[in-house]
């Protein structure tokens, strides 16, 4: 009873932070151009597999990383957009479940969002 307690008061703190930080990149995007957008995880949380989406203006170079919650990288790529819809295909290879940050960083922007594996 006391794990399931501290389990969920440590996922609302999570999710708390998570929003106030969504909160803060809402503002800051209406000051400056966004280059991605509409990102999305499905699905999430996930067991073998999961697709990121996200939208973009113009072809990039974006470098995808997803760390662990104690900010230690387990995967990071390199890859190339294409104007329009975009989607990167993440597999949970050696990976044990549990709560993961996955990042799109292009020359302007970090991009950061949760993903949680079964």
């Amino acid at each position: 009873m006391v794990k399931k307690l501290l389990l969920f008061i440590f996922l609302v703190t999570i999710s708390s932070a998570v929003f106030s930080q969504q909160q803060e990149s809402d503002a800051i995007a209406k000051d400056s151009t966004m280059v991605i957008k509409n990102i999305v995880a499905s699905p999430n949380p996930f067991s073998v597999t999961t697709k990121i989406k996200f939208y973009t203006d113009t072809i990039y170079e974006i470098e995808f990383s997803v760390k662990d919650l104690i900010g230690n990288t387990v995967y990071h790529k390199k890859y190339n957009t294409k104007v329009g819809l975009n989607t990167i295909s993440f597999y949970r290879d050696k990976l044990s479940s549990g709560i993961y940050i996955y990042s799109i960083k292009t020359n302007t922007e970090i991009i950061s969002k949760r993903i949680v594996v079964k």
